[in-house]
């Protein structure tokens, strides 16, 4: 039995030992190789520079007088000669007309922003989630709009979580995005997409929980035109995040120390290392 426990303390000190020591990299590595890396390529720049700067000849002492010379030389206006310039800058002219043009005031321009709103098309809108998800173990939302004259935009989706359906007013250019402040997101499809009239217009996203119990996605829908984005829709979403005895162990290591987590590992290793020496010298 003693045997047995001091096998199992090894490995998963081994275990615990290599994912601290992995996360310590994360954490340090590549900054401080990056910051080097700059440092390094920087300085022969400088030092070329420099030295470029050093090297240069000075200009010759003709070329400084012929400068000097340019610069010097300025032209005088006359009296008739400015005054022709005044009235030619005052739009005052030599010969005053009898009769001034008048013009008519221009029509008004419509509101570029009103007849964007007047050509929304209200179009079927549905979006899925799983009821349940997984602490860490990523899932996929999904959302559809249909332009093509069908009546639902549900026949898009996978049909395995929960499903809702709706209507939205959309333009041309459609942009979409999910929220969740519970949630790491990565969009799977262009955020931006033009409104197809032949087939649906799908976004994926690839959701990972972060923390447990029931978190609230929010899909948003934007309408691009010239200006800034015009939000047409919101729809809210619930998941149930479940956690069980693997994942509270995986979310005990998150978020503690990953120098903790690395001693740990090294701790048990050397029980494990204790206890199988002690059992060889018994035999």
């Amino acid at each position: 039995m003693m045997r047995i426990l001091s096998v199992l303390l090894l490995l998963a000190g081994l275990a615990v030992a290599g994912y601290g020591g992995s996360r310590l990299l994360e954490a340090y590595g590549p900054k401080e190789d990056a910051a080097q890396a700059f440092e390094v390529e920087s300085a022969p720049a400088e030092s070329v520079l420099e030295s470029a700067m050093e090297d240069a000849p000075a200009p010759p002492p003709e070329a400084v007088e012929l400068e000097d010379m340019a610069s010097g030389t300025t032209r005088s206006l006359s009296a008739s000669e400015t005054a022709a310039d005044d009235g030619l800058f005052t739009g005052e002219s030599f010969e005053d007309p009898l009769v001034s043009p008048e013009f008519a005031p221009a029509a008004p321009a419509p509101d570029p922003s009103e007849t964007f709103l007047e050509n929304l098309k209200t179009v079927p809108v549905a979006h899925e989630t799983p009821p349940t998800a997984e602490y860490k173990r990523p899932f996929e939302a999904v959302l559809a709009i249909d332009a093509t004259g069908d009546d639902s935009a549900a026949d898009a989706l996978p049909g395995h979580g929960n499903i809702v359906e709706g209507t939205a007013q959309v333009s041309k250019t459609v942009e979409a995005r999910l929220s969740g402040s519970g949630f790491a997101i990565t969009a799977m499809t262009p955020v931006q997409q033009t409104i197809s009239p032949l087939t649906e217009n799908t976004w994926r996203w690839s959701v990972t929980p972060l923390t447990s119990g029931s978190q609230e996605l929010t899909f948003d829908i934007y309408a691009i035109d010239d200006g800034p984005a015009v939000p047409l829709r919101t729809f809210h979403n619930s998941v149930t995040v479940q956690v069980t005895g693997l994942n509270r162990a995986i979310a005990f290591a998150d978020q503690a120390n990953p120098l903790a987590v690395f001693l740990g590992g090294v701790g048990s290793i050397m029980a494990g290392l204790f206890g199988a020496l002690k059992f060889v010298r018994r035999r």
